[in-house]
């Protein structure tokens, strides 16, 4: 149940937002449905369950970005160091100065981290950076 509802509900700066979050609200509108009782299964796992709904996107729904492939490697890569600051996350990608300057053009601080982007931030910053 808890790994559901991390999955669909959760939010920016939180220690359950992870990369598989970005990936799904890529792809879909999750949305956490209901619990399902560990006495529901055999045999009975020590967790109870959840069931959470998939809304899949039409490919014309899915953010703008250049590259799917490029845009979750940059996804990834950010989250590797989820403490540490994007600029030295992306490095072996990008350049400090490009990602520092990216950042800026975009509208958030140089010193963000990956946890405290959007799914349209991280779309803006690979959108900005392909183009460096």
């Amino acid at each position: 149940d808890e790994a559901a509802l991390r999955l669909a509900n959760a939010s920016i700066q939180t220690p359950e937002y992870r990369p598989i979050n970005v990936f799904v609200n890529f792809y879909s509108e999750p949305e956490y449905k209901f619990k399902v009782e560990r006495a529901n299964f055999f045999p009975q796992p020590t967790v109870d369950g959840g069931v959470i709904r998939f809304k899949i996107k039409d490919a014309g729904e899915y953010p703008p970005v250049s590259s799917n492939k490029s845009f979750f490697s940059m996804v990834n890569s950010a989250f590797n160091g989820k403490r540490k600051m994007l600029r030295k996350s992306l490095q072996h990608l990008y350049s400090s100065a490009d990602i520092e300057a990216a950042l800026t053009n975009i509208g958030l601080p140089p010193t963000a981290r990956p946890s405290e982007l959007m799914m349209d931030d991280f779309v803006r910053l690979h959108n900005y950076l392909g183009n460096v």
